[in-house]
């Protein structure tokens, strides 16, 4: 028998504009807002960790690679 893994409740305070994009993703995904905050955070941590190590993120679009930049 499997054991569920210990949870960890946390509480934020998101801005509108993300809340709502959080929402949006959640309900294109057919997903809760807390596999979509998961998500969101786990896909966050593989693009920092790649772009620490001199990674670039690139997406096709039209045929076309391009590069996306991440400005903070």
């Amino acid at each position: 028998m499997a054991v569920n893994p210990r949870k960890v409740r946390l509480n934020a305070d998101l801005s509108p504009e993300v809340a709502k994009a959080l929402k949006e993703l959640a309900e294109k995904q057919g997903i809760s807002l807390t596999e979509a905050l998961s998500r969101a955070i786990s896909t966050e941590k593989v693009l920092d960790e790649k772009r620490r190590k001199g990674g670039k993120v690139l997406i096709e679009e039209a045929g076309n690679l391009k590069e996306l930049l991440f400005v903070r």
